[in-house]
């Protein structure tokens, strides 16, 4: 008989039950490394972004070793000890968030749509 599920939803210890060895990878530099959980098990997985320690740029969470998927081979495995946070990448994390641009519907019309009055 099956029982209850014992880890939170959406963690990374449900994650790492369930898929087991995870990868981070930057398309940017052709890079990966496994993905250590130290501190992170209770943390909801959805709320987190990780970056290239190398380039700055968003690095992409794997479930599969990126040099065992089609087209990946050129990847390189490159794990640092005690990996930093690039300056590039921390200025883009902390950055404020840009004012959204309303859009004025006022008028009536809505802006980038024509409507064909023949149909």
């Amino acid at each position: 008989m099956v029982g209850p599920w014992p880890h939170r939803a959406f963690t990374f210890r449900a994650l790492s039950k369930t898929y087991g060895q995870m990868w981070l990878r930057c398309d940017v530099c052709r890079r990966y490394a496994r993905l250590k959980l130290a501190g992170l098990h209770d943390v909801d997985y959805r709320t987190k972004t990780f970056s290239c320690s190398v380039c700055g740029s968003e690095a992409y969470f794997c479930l599969v070793e990126p040099t065992k998927e089609f087209g990946m081979h050129d990847y390189r495995l490159d794990e640092v000890e005690k990996p930093e946070r690039h300056p590039e990448a921390v200025r883009r994390l902390t950055a404020l968030p840009r004012p959204s641009r309303r859009v004025d519907y006022s008028g009536g019309k809505l802006h980038g749509r024509k409507m064909d009055g023949r149909r």
